[in-house]
């Protein structure tokens, strides 16, 4: 459980830094909050999952539905005029496109090269973390599977399904933390103070004590996320008065301690929950399988 904790983890800040790219935390969040909204139609129908699985095949505009940006804030727990003027920004750079039912990412900002290059990083990075869940002794689920056996890399239904993952993880972060930028806090927060130990050590079922976790400083935070340091230390602040990162000698802890709690637990078998749900669509959708055969996993 705590194995594949940790490696959920590692996805999740991989996952983020790569939809990121060299901008900003928030916009990426906005985006990828109006992606799920205007392509909610395709959760709901396996075949236009797998009609649209491939690099070359985005979606058509027609098929998606505008969110209005009170929803969006709605969403991230972000204030309505934060939402507005971000959203404004990334309409005037051609990323979203604003119609009066709402906000639409066209398909022609979905086939930039920065896009596909960044829709490429992600479909291998999930594609190592089902790796890395397979030594850990996880095994595909017995799925009937929704379709024909996949012919070529299925990388725009892979970032499909890693949305619905992400948004997830988003919305129980929110619940804990309250805001965006604090739950991308804790959990880098949390990976620095373990990156230093050797993957034998970080694989053990249990929470690391303090004792083998590194402290991370506030300006270490800031540069590994590209924030402003004060930011930083303001959401750190609140982190801590609740009770989830402590100051000790040096720097900064997670606080994992308040893991243990019985109170807590949901939040660890939620996280698990959501890790057999993104494997359980990958196995429907033939993707684990399609992985499989490629003869190097």
């Amino acid at each position: 459980m705590w194995r594949i904790a940790r490696a959920s983890i590692e996805l999740i800040m991989d996952m983020i830094a790569i939809t990121r790219g060299p901008g900003n935390l928030l916009d990426p969040l906005i985006v990828s909050i109006v992606i799920e909204a205007n392509l909610a139609l395709f959760n709901q129908d396996p075949e236009l999952q797998l009609a649209y699985a491939e690099i070359d095949e985005p979606p058509p505009d027609e098929l998606r539905r505008p969110i209005s940006i009170a929803a969006v804030a709605g969403s991230l727990s972000l204030p309505y005029e934060t939402v507005r003027r971000r959203a404004g920004r990334l309409v005037r750079a051609g990323a979203l496109v604003a119609t009066p039912k709402g906000l639409v990412v066209p398909a022609a900002s979905l086939t930039t090269p920065e896009y596909l290059a960044a829709a490429v990083a992600r479909y291998e990075r999930l594609k190592a973390f089902w790796v890395e869940l397979k030594a850990a002794g996880v095994q595909p689920p017995s799925t009937e599977p929704l379709g024909p056996p996949l012919s070529a890399p299925p990388i725009r239904l892979v970032n499909r399904v890693t949305g619905e993952y992400m948004l997830r993880v988003n919305e129980q972060l929110l619940k804990r933390v309250g805001d965006p930028v604090s739950g991308v806090l804790v959990l880098e927060m949390g990976r620095a103070n373990a990156e230093h130990l050797d993957l034998g050590t970080r694989q053990v079922e249990a929470p690391l004590p303090d004792h083998l976790r590194r402290p991370v400083s506030i300006l270490a935070l800031s540069r590994r996320l590209r924030l402003p340091a004060e930011t930083v230390r303001r959401h750190v602040l609140q982190l801590e008065a609740a009770g989830m990162a402590r100051k000790v000698r040096g720097g900064w802890l997670a606080e994992l301690a308040t893991l243990r709690r019985g109170d807590d637990q949901p939040a660890i078998a939620r996280n698990l929950a959501n890790v057999g749900r993104l494997i359980s669509r990958l196995a429907a959708f033939g993707v684990l399988a399609y992985w499989d055969a490629e003869g190097d996993i």
